[in-house]
């Protein structure tokens, strides 16, 4: 079972420590082969992904000495493994500025990913580079951002890329009709750093905001902590915000409706549902 938990803050340098918070109460999972983790530094999107050896998905660990505004941390991969770790099968995705994740079970979307990838351009399906049909939905999605021009466009604003998912999604759903079947239970997201995007189909997904991180255990600051402190101060300034599937109740996460579509801002003010 896939699961991810996607962050944005607004100082990097406190990634941690917002992952700490939520340590003892946030897993994904405890039985996937491997994890992967994406996030982004100056202009480069990075990834590290590894197998799990049986070890909890633990976003705190599988995340240490990450420091960056943005990440996007997964357990499970989009195809069948099999013994030997897959590094192309493993979540999350990346292309050119974006990262992607879907959560459930990714094999089962394999029926349709001839059709997804016969409607992509050319240069987009010659981008693919796995065999997975999450891929060619994450494709998709980016082929639905380029019809509206907004592909490159590192200011896009966050509606557009919440519309441009929920329509690679309904084209999916689409595909599935016409062979008669249902689509998959599923949560999407999508970052690129700036701002995300997610969206529920049949799996649990809870949205979530913090502001302010104090106290703070990871950086031993209490509540009595000295306000001239550089470090208190960014902390009491800290504002994130959390998209995480699976889970169905943490303490400062709400559930997602089901058919709800997030947008999540850069400010990470305004969270919108469309």
């Amino acid at each position: 079972m896939a699961e991810f938990l996607s962050i944005h803050v607004s100082d990097a340098s406190l990634l941690g420590c917002v992952l700490r918070r939520f340590a003892s109460r946030v897993s994904l999972g405890e039985s996937e082969r491997a994890a992967g983790v994406g996030f982004f530094q100056s202009d480069d999107l990075l990834l590290r992904k590894r197998p799990l050896g049986g070890q909890p998905a633990l976003p705190e660990k599988l995340a240490e000495g990450v420091e960056s505004e943005a990440a996007l941390i997964c357990s499970g991969a989009a195809g069948p493994m099999t013994r030997a770790f897959n590094e192309q099968l493993t979540l999350p995705f990346r292309f050119k500025s974006w990262l992607f994740a879907t959560a459930g079970q990714p094999e089962s979307l394999a029926p349709v990913r001839a059709a997804l990838l016969k409607n992509l351009p050319d240069y987009l399906r010659r981008s693919v580079k796995g065999d997975s049909a999450a891929e060619a939905l994450f494709f998709t999605f980016l082929s639905r951002l380029r019809d509206v021009g907004r592909l490159d466009d590192h200011d896009l604003d966050a509606e557009t890329a919440a519309r441009s998912l929920a329509a690679a999604v309904g084209e999916t759903e689409r595909a599935f009709e016409q062979m008669g079947q249902p689509l998959p239970g599923m949560a999407v997201v999508v970052s690129n750093g700036r701002v995300m995007a997610a969206l529920r189909r049949g799996h649990p997904l809870l949205v979530g905001v913090v502001d302010g991180l104090i106290p703070c255990q990871r950086c031993e600051i209490g509540p009595a902590a000295n306000e001239l402190n550089p470090k208190v101060k960014s902390h009491r300034t800290l504002r994130s915000a959390m998209v995480l599937s699976g889970a169905t109740s943490v303490d400062g996460f709400r559930e997602v409706a089901e058919r709800e579509v997030l947008a999540i801002p850069r400010t990470l003010t305004d969270i919108r549902s469309l």
